[in-house]
């Protein structure tokens, strides 16, 4: 892996297709490549980093940061498209005493639930020890300065990915029709190695009976990390989610990327998950999907893996015949999010962090935000960085 960074490192040197690194300080709404958000020290690594955009275009980012003990979320924001940035606050565990070990999420309320106004940014995470893991939900009414304890979503075993293990893991807060959607990985369903499925609930504090999004006949398929968005012009949702099965290989991948699309958010699981292949291979592990008006009339589907520096694209609707490949000046990250800016939909930003293997390396690699121009993006080929 250590071979594979310094090549993809020097590689970036000799782009022309999108600025340099250190061409000139990020400009507000501009476009500029690792723009550091936060820069680890000592035992710290960063990934799976997650974002909400409130409705005034001020963003409020976190990630996953290890070694602390208990570990947390760190919270930042930046209220000029990603150009500066300004820690806020820690999202922690206050009531398991287990910390915030992985995987955060984050949304916003645009209208108001359970209590809580608009503009309410809601949290949660997975909270995990030997004991157990939880994915709890938090509140906060001041714009990420502080945090409350709302309610646990859900509960399973210790952490294990080990098929017949009964942990929970990856959650996704979507708000929906009045309700709180909260999306999850799911290893407790004796006939599924790990399904993906949802709660709703209606006042944040009591959640519904699990409902499948997305579970396989095979009991060794493991569909994982649920990410959806909505797409416009043909008024569908879509999800993506890796689909490891056992140790085996598939389209030249081991966790290769699906999606399944559905008319509701809440009915993935009437929908068939189609592989995303380009030239024969898939995509790699925690895919991110977003959609921008961009592009054509249906828009685009923009998907980011784990082990790319490139996105992956469709101009068709969600057409598995149509997807293409375009580099991107941004490192591969683990669970990478990606973003579309509401009022400027040719801004795509990349967040930028730790690869998986990465982490025991040292690197020190920062949390950082590139944002690209999305018509430049479509035009450039998988190679050019």
């Amino acid at each position: 892996m250590l071979v594979s960074f310094i090549a993809t490192a020097l590689l970036a040197q000799v782009s022309v297709a999108f600025p340099h690194p250190h061409d000139n300080k990020p400009r507000p709404w501009g476009f500029f490549t690792n723009n550091t958000i936060y820069q680890t020290t000592g035992s710290e690594s960063i990934t799976y980093p997650r974002y909400t955009e409130l409705q005034d275009g001020t963003i409020i980012a976190t990630s996953s940061l290890s070694g602390h003990s208990p570990n947390y979320f760190p919270v930042f924001e930046s209220k000029d498209g990603g150009a500066n940035w300004k820690y806020i606050s820690n999202l922690t565990d206050q009531v398991n005493g287990w910390g915030f070990s992985a995987q955060p999420a984050l949304t916003e309320l645009t209208k108001p639930l359970g209590g809580f106004p608009a503009g309410t940014i809601l949290g949660s995470g997975n909270s995990w020890s030997n004991n157990g893991t939880r994915i709890d939900l938090y509140a906060s009414t001041d714009r990420a300065r502080s945090w409350k304890f709302v309610s646990h979503i859900a509960e399973g075993g210790r952490p294990n990915t080990t098929n017949g293990a009964d942990p929970i893991w990856e959650p996704y807060l979507l708000q929906y029709e009045g309700q709180l959607v909260a999306y999850y990985s799911d290893q407790r369903d004796p006939k599924h190695g790990q399904k993906l499925a949802h709660q709703t609930s209606r006042d944040l504090r009591h959640w519904g009976p699990v409902v499948n999004d997305v579970a396989y006949d095979l009991y060794e398929a493991r569909p994982g990390m649920t990410v959806i968005d909505y797409i416009k012009p043909i008024k569908k949702w879509i999800l993506v989610h890796e689909l490891p099965i056992g140790n085996s290989s598939s389209y030249g991948v081991n966790y290769p990327v699906y999606y399944v699309m559905a008319d509701s958010p809440l009915d993935f699981r009437k929908s068939e998950g189609r592989p995303i292949v380009i030239n024969g291979v898939a995509p790699n592990a925690s895919p991110y999907v977003v959609w921008s008006p961009v592009g054509g009339p249906l828009g685009t589907i923009v998907v980011s893996d784990a082990d790319k520096r490139s996105v992956f694209t469709n101009r068709a609707g969600g057409d598995p015949d149509k997807w293409e490949e375009h580099a991107t000046p941004a490192g591969a990250v683990y669970s990478r999010a990606i973003q579309i800016f509401k009022k400027r939909p040719d801004h795509l930003m990349i967040y930028g962090g730790e690869t998986f293997d990465g982490r025991a390396l040292g690197l020190h690699t920062p949390f950082s935000a590139t944002v690209v121009d999305l018509k430049k993006v479509l035009k450039a080929d998988a190679t050019e960085w």
